[in-house]
């Protein structure tokens, strides 16, 4: 319920700024993720992206557009079979994407930016159903993000995102670290449309 509260008011503010000079939109996707320190490789895991987002020309070649959406993450054991003892992981965040799109041609920008999410919901399940007394994961992701978006029409654009984080989301199991490898990191390769109003 907080969820939806939160994508509806951010809808009713987005609506209300579309007429200062601002232009508003909502977004819906898939997100393919994974966790990079699970033991595991692949976009394993698929969830939604739902929310919507303010955007504002800087210039004739440049734009900042700023997001909030509810994301799904985690990662997805596919051996189950040969690794019973790596859980699947999943995460529920409200993020909020601050992006720089540079505009291309009529059709195509290309963005990059910084992003802060709060954890939702976040545990480790197998096939029995959820798992107890695991590591916790971090209230809050840092991460950065580049992508591309393409016009389809003059109000709907397709968008593609690869997205990760620059602190970890939860440590290692052991507890060690390694070099620059802290502990968890979350990686997606994120599509989605996008309608302006």
């Amino acid at each position: 319920m907080e969820k939806l509260f939160l994508i509806l008011f951010f809808f009713f503010i987005t609506q209300n700024l579309s007429g200062q000079n601002f232009n508003a939109g909502i977004v819906a996707g898939v997100s393919t993720t994974q966790v990079s320190g699970d033991n595991l490789a692949g976009f394993h895991k698929a969830g939604l992206i739902l929310g919507g987002f303010v955007k504002r020309d800087i210039n004739d070649q440049m734009q900042l557009q700023i997001e909030m959406t509810y994301t799904q993450k985690g990662s997805v054991n596919q051996k189950k079979d040969k690794l019973p003892q790596i859980a699947d992981i999943n995460l529920n965040y409200l993020e909020f994407p601050i992006l720089f799109k540079f505009i291309q041609s009529n059709n195509i920008s290309v963005e990059v930016g910084l992003q802060t999410a709060a954890l939702i919901r976040g545990y480790y399940s197998d096939l029995y159903g959820e798992l107890e007394n695991q590591i916790e994961f971090n209230k809050i992701e840092i991460g950065g993000l580049i992508g591309f978006t393409y016009l389809l029409t003059r109000k709907i654009s397709l968008n593609t995102r690869l997205s990760n984080s620059l602190l970890p989301i939860a440590p290692h199991v052991s507890g060690q670290t390694y070099s620059l490898n802290k502990g968890k990191y979350n990686t997606g390769l994120n599509f989605s449309l996008q309608y302006q109003f």
